[in-house]
């Protein structure tokens, strides 16, 4: 493009004074390095100041990694924007912003900012805006003149940066390739060269520079690098660490990219407001946990979350497996080993759930309703726990003994007060008789204990082997589908049971003579198929006499009754899965939420799993938020106030947050530590590919109801052709499409999406993909990063044995990635089954039997189609084995047939 020549000597200048600054940061940063390793005093880092030369001078002793992993990563990208503006006087001023952290430089007229600081702000706004800066304890106003945005890179000994892009006051924006190449060419002017040297070097300079803002190409698989935001995009990650938010937007406007860099920006402390401090300061006063760690983040696959470490190693921050999460693995564990919803090898106790083959035990409408259906089982397991203490202070309270009596009258008069609710206040009030009904609780067992313990005396005495025969029955019984076989059972009694060994006939036999008391005393039978009642028919006669069962049971009905008062917020919350249990029968006995198939009664949906688990979350919650004397307590409800800090965390992330249902956001929100509550997803209602998932504002409503939602509408990977395309499958699919533009002065009109029909058989689709691969390497004179989309993982393996076969004369590779796992080389083709697809973006994409597409998942094949569509930047291919699907064909006239 022709520029005038005032400011092609600018942009030269301009050129000249980066590559040079570059240097320098590098050089600086290095020697820190050095002197680090050294044992040598460091000079100043400017990690905590918006402007070098004003921190105090580091020691050796008190670097930390992340102030030697920001010299890192300034030793290999110096700056990311180079910014000139002019305050009020007139006076300007030129900034270089880095990414995360600076160093001092010796030129004070240069200063460097990170992008992490107000400052750094800077770098995101368009020229001809303004911005109050701080300037040595007041603020200013200043005026941006110019921006220039960088991508450095060294190679050759020397620094370099392409694709640069510069706008000023009277010119631009435009993208210059190469700023070394472009000074060699200025250096090279007044050279008197040859006629056919200058006619070469003409066409040559010509690519320098290009009139508007450059489209990459996409050469590597992986999250988009964006190391600055735009505007928009800025202002939301600069957001208070209180907020809870949600970003929504079309595919490629960089939802995901703000994610990642508010986090970085809010890890890192010294960046953080006075007030931002001092909410993690208050809220972490034992500093049980460090800032830099005190975070999650959730992603729907393993694929995105193994992309989504890589942005973050950009970033500079750690990102270990435990921070990041699928929700699969993370529930999975909770459920587990802290809620003890699912059995393990040391509880047979707990329910069962395969997530890769879930249980048939919900009704077909539940998934779509299950905010309701949980709102039912909430409501109905706090009214019936309050219920059931209500009968157990009843109970107690017509006691004879006046000590026992007086409990339940104490104990009505808190329950009443609390309405028909478990208020966290009536727990509060209880805290006050839990220590007397302990030692009356205790001498009251201990008596009924010695009854049964002597009758165990004289039968061991009897037959040394019987407990050994004993624990031998029991291990027949260890995999029983059965459900507990008492639902009074002594809280002892229910955890950490041992399962094997004469330990486990002990805990058993006691366990029996109890379940038979009880069933004396209440007047009740117990079922012979319970396997409570199969070891009753084999222990036979060898019980207690029928006096002293009679006296055990009448004394464990008074037990059982004060049981509910000494640790009442465990039974509450550890109580929940039995109540889930009643839940489920009652409700499946009146037709509603439960399939009427035969199911067994261990077998949990991974939905009822999340339903149990977010009950469980939201009491404990309640729980710490409640009366300070709850949390501040050493007694009984410290395990519960112990279990929730080790789980909150001071920031919650989640991307692709539509394909989480809301259940599972609900969950995820209550990990938020309180008091700061901070919350921030990302997302787009129609690229939800879950049936589960989130499918409308007021779902995400449900799950945090003072979520606040901002839209990102520019719209950066798709050419023009592309995002149109993906813009009628919205249409055609009955959807409102998001909000989206394309970025102004880019390269945005691209090719037309391409058909090919009656492709049948696998050969046929070998060698049309491969004349179209073929096409985009000529134009591009490079292979970029292409994936095809296949249907399932069956066809992952033969399609890319066949295409490969057929790519061979050409030298491509062709790499199968089974479950997404497999990455393959930036040179080489890859293959997934469409579900790996989320997030990831390619230079093409091609789909591979649509119409079969259609067919396998008619409920999400547009969500399909959408999502594989808006991976592609510039290409986009669809075969299908008969014809375009049904939905689809009104959108035969967008298609070309090649790219030649």
């Amino acid at each position: 493009m022709a520029i005038s020549q005032q400011n092609q000597v600018q942009i030269e200048n301009v050129a000249g004074e980066a590559l040079d600054t570059f240097a320098k940061v590098a050089e600086a940063a290095q020697s820190e390095l050095d002197s680090s390793t050294q044992g040598v005093t460091p000079t100043n880092v400017a990690v905590n100041n918006t402007f070098t030369g004003t921190e105090a001078v580091k020691t050796q002793s008190n670097i930390s990694s992340n102030t030697r992993d920001g010299y890192h990563l300034l030793c290999k990208e110096p700056a990311i924007a180079r910014v000139v503006v002019e305050d009020e006087d007139g006076v300007r001023q030129t900034y270089y912003i880095c990414r995360k952290s600076t160093v001092s430089l010796d030129n004070h007229e240069i200063k460097l900012a990170s992008y992490r600081s107000p400052v750094g702000r800077l770098a995101s706004m368009p020229v001809g805006d303004g911005l109050t800066l701080p300037r040595g304890g007041e603020t200013v106003e200043v005026e941006i003149i110019e921006v220039a945005r960088f991508h450095p890179e060294f190679s050759s000994a020397e620094w370099d940066a392409r694709n640069s892009s510069f706008h000023g006051e009277s010119y631009g924006p435009i993208t210059v390739e190469s700023l070394r190449a472009l000074l060699k060419k200025s250096a090279g002017d007044d050279i008197d060269e040859s006629l056919l040297d200058s006619l070469l070097s003409e066409e040559t300079d010509e690519g320098l520079i290009v009139e508007g803002l450059r489209r990459n190409v996409i050469k590597k698989m992986g999250l988009r690098d964006q190391p600055i935001l735009d505007q928009y995009q800025d202002e939301i990650f600069r957001l208070p660490l209180d907020s809870q938010l949600l970003i929504l937007g079309a595919p490629g406007t960089g939802k995901t990219t703000t994610l990642i860099r508010r986090l970085g920006q809010k890890l890192d402390i010294d960046f953080l407001d006075e007030n931002e401090k001092r909410l993690v300061q208050a809220d972490n006063p034992t500093g049980r946990q460090r800032h830099s760690e005190s975070w999650i983040m959730f992603t729907p696959t393993e694929l995105l979350k193994l992309y989504v470490k890589e942005a973050f190693a950009k970033e500079g921050v750690a990102a270990p497996d435990d921070r990041i999460r699928t929700w699969t693995s993370f529930r999975d564990n909770l459920a587990r080993n802290q809620f003890k919803i699912l059995r393990s090898a040391t509880s047979n106790s707990g329910f069962r759930m395969n997530p890769s083959r879930p249980a048939e035990t919900l009704a077909p409408d539940t998934i779509i309703r299950q905010t309701v259906f949980f709102e039912d089982f909430d409501n109905w397991q706090r009214e019936a726990f309050l219920q059931e203490m209500n009968d157990a202070a009843r109970k107690l309270g017509k006691h004879s003994s006046p000590e026992i009596s007086n409990f339940g009258d104490r104990a009505i008069r808190f329950i009443e007060k609390s309405g028909t609710s478990p208020r966290p206040s009536l727990f509060a009030d209880l805290l006050g008789l839990s220590g007397e009904i302990q030692t009356t609780l205790g001498r009251l067992k201990e008596e009924s204990d010695k009854l049964i313990r002597s009758t165990l005396n004289l039968l061991v005495n009897k037959d040394r082997q019987f407990l050994d025969d004993l624990a031998k029955f029991l291990e027949s019984l260890a995999e029983s589908d059965e459900e507990p076989d008492d639902q009074e059972a002594d809280d002892e009694d229910s955890e950490n049971t041992p399962r094997f060994g004469r330990q486990a006939a002990f805990t058993r036999y006691f366990q029996a003579v109890r379940a038979v008391s009880r069933s004396k005393a209440g007047k009740r039978k117990i079922s012979p198929k319970s396997n409570t009642g199969k070891i009753l028919d084999w222990i036979g006669d060898r019980l207690p006499q029928d006096s002293d069962l009679l006296t055990i049971g009448e004394s464990l009905v008074v037990q059982s009754a004060l049981r509910w008062f000494v640790n009442p917020v465990r039974r509450y919350v550890d109580g929940t899965p039995g109540r889930y249990r009643q839940f489920r029968r009652l409700r499946q006995a009146e037709n509603r939420w439960f399939s009427q198939k035969d199911f067994s009664r261990s077998d949990l949906h991974p939905i009822e799993v999340d339903a149990i688990l977010l009950a469980m979350l939201q009491i404990s919650d309640e729980i710490v938020t409640g009366p300070r004397i709850l949390s501040d307590s050493e007694g009984p409800v410290q395990a519960i106030v112990e279990r929730m800090e080790d789980l909150y965390q001071t920031q919650v992330l989640v991307d692709e947050v539509t394909d989480f249902s809301p259940l599972q956001q609900a969950c995820m929100a209550k990990l938020a530590r309180p008091g700061i509550r901070s919350f921030f997803a990302c997302g787009d209602f129609n690229q939800r590919v879950t049936s589960w998932g989130t499918r409308t504002q007021t779902d995400m409503d449900w799950a945090l109801p003072k979520i606040q939602t901002r839209e990102i509408t520019v719209a950066y990977r798709q050419t023009r052709n592309l995002h149109d395309f993906a813009r009628k499958i919205v249409e055609v699919s009955g959807e409102s499409s998001a909000e989206a533009v394309l970025p102004k002065y880019a390269e945005n009109e691209g090719v037309p999406p391409l058909l090919a029909v009656g492709m049948d058989d696998l050969e046929r689709k070998s060698r049309w993909l491969e004349e179209r691969i073929k096409e985009i390497e000529r134009s591009l004179h490079e292979l970029p990063s292409i994936a095809i989309l296949v249907n399932s993982e069956d066809e992952v393996l033969p399609v890319a044995e066949g295409l490969g076969d057929t790519l061979s004369d050409l030298n491509i590779r062709v790499v199968p990635c089974p479950n997404g796992q497999v990455r393959g080389n930036e040179s080489e083709v890859r293959v997934f089954s469409v579900e790996h697809i989320k997030v990831l973006e390619f230079e093409a994409v091609f789909f591979v039997g649509l119409d079969r597409l259609a067919e396998q998942h008619p409920d999400l094949f547009d969500k399909y189609l959408y999502v594989g569509a808006t991976r592609a930047a510039t290409y986009l291919g669809l075969t299908c084995e008969t014809d375009l699907p049904e939905p689809m064909k009104g959108l035969a006239d967008l298609f070309g047939e090649s790219w030649a």
